[in-house]
């Protein structure tokens, strides 16, 4: 399922890079920001031991309403028992009592503008905006048995022009990952299942787009 993300990942680049009609729709941008862990270990607190996340996408702007985005995120999760005294889980492993696991995630999204939105046209400036889709996540270290993820984002955010070309914004996103290994402990409660398990991870940054190919404000997809 990973390779099938990273292809259609790669796919979405290369066509929008080749078509100078949707280079008119689209632009592309970088993200900073913060990710965390929200599992077994830590089962409720936001932002807890946040680290430094960055990452790339490209977004292909359907209408006013609607766009597609094509983006893929590295994070650097980690957690440890003895940060919940009243949690700590008789069932795990003595050593190690922490895990770290970095990863990339690679994500395909639909976005949803709350209010007619161009970019970098003034009459439609900014919107509020929600986004789901699908991920995989590739984990490219860790200390515990942690294995290649597949997940389902969903987040909100805000976009706004800046200039002609340039798009800011933030978002906050959430996601519900499939598998239960990211910090090492798997069902503690001996409950198996695919679909109920603990195991999250969310981004909260800023981002920044640029768009390489201004188009008309009276394009045939924005009508």
């Amino acid at each position: 399922m990973f390779k099938y993300l990273l292809v259609s990942f790669t796919g979405v680049l290369l066509i929008g890079s080749f078509s100078v009609y949707s280079q008119r729709a689209a632009n592309v941008g970088i993200f900073a920001g913060t990710a965390y862990y929200m599992g077994d270990i830590n089962p409720n607190r936001h932002f807890y031991n946040p680290s430094f996340s960055m990452g790339a996408f490209y977004r292909y702007n359907i209408n006013t309403h609607v766009a597609v985005r094509a983006n893929g995120y590295y994070a650097s999760l980690s957690g440890n028992d003895l940060d919940f005294p009243n949690q700590l889980h008789p069932d795990r492993p003595i050593s190690p009592a922490l895990f770290n696991t970095s990863l990339l995630d690679v994500g395909l999204q639909v976005e949803y503008n709350f209010m007619p939105y161009t970019p970098n046209v003034a009459d439609h400036a900014y919107t509020p905006y929600i986004s789901t889709g699908i991920a995989g996540a590739l984990v490219l270290s860790t200390d515990v048995t942690a294995t290649n993820l597949l997940s389902f984002p969903f987040g909100i955010g805000i976009k706004m022009n800046v200039s002609k070309r340039i798009t800011a914004g933030a978002e906050w996103s959430f996601r519900k990952s499939f598998n239960d290994q990211i910090d090492g402990l798997e069902n503690p409660s001996g409950v198996h299942s695919v679909i109920h398990n603990n195991d999250w991870y969310s981004f909260m940054g800023i981002f920044i787009t640029y768009k390489f190919f201004n188009f008309a404000a009276d394009c045939p997809a924005y009508k």
